[in-house]
């Protein structure tokens, strides 16, 4: 059975009355399911703890940009919810400013700023060419880090 966000949501506030759960935003990982299936247990286990996002993405609702505060649900590539975090850090700066310092959130084998340049040059140029855009070592991202919320971290897979 697919579990839907609202109840996740109402499971989430269920677990953890703490924590103010107004505003909720929803979103995936990777550009596609096999990514997704990476990502999203990463996440889950506590071994992925942010992420850094092309700032172009929020160019036509700068409302969505990440923000620190903002709750964000987390769903596997076939919008199942997996997982809700809050973003605790949050920096815009230019792609070729991204260090080691910055790298260390993301998955095991991105924690090297090469490994991560890598594959994130072909995946933000890529979505700024859809934009009509060249990318370039200026271009802003955001950086952000995170603190899942629900459900405590622990090691999951992907859905059956």
């Amino acid at each position: 059975m697919t579990a839907t966000l609202d109840d996740f949501i109402s499971r989430a506030r269920a677990a953890r009355p703490d924590v103010a759960l107004d505003r909720i935003k929803v979103r995936t990982f990777g550009a596609s399911k096999a990514m997704s299936d990476r990502i999203v247990p990463l996440i889950l286990s506590g071994e992925k703890t942010g992420t850094i996002a092309l700032a172009a993405e929020f160019d036509d609702e700068p409302s969505r940009a990440p923000q620190v505060g903002d709750v964000y649900v987390v769903t596997w590539w076939e919008s199942e919810p997996a997982v809700m975090y809050r973003v605790t850090e949050a920096e815009t700066l230019p792609y070729e400013r991204i260090d080691d310092g910055h790298v260390q959130v993301e998955g095991p084998n991105l924690r090297t700023v090469h490994a991560w340049r890598e594959i994130h040059w072909p995946y933000f140029g890529s979505m700024m060419r859809k934009r009509g855009q060249e990318p370039s070592p200026q271009m802003p991202v955001i950086f952000q880090r995170f603190e899942v919320i629900y459900p405590p971290p622990s090691r999951s897979t992907a859905p059956g």
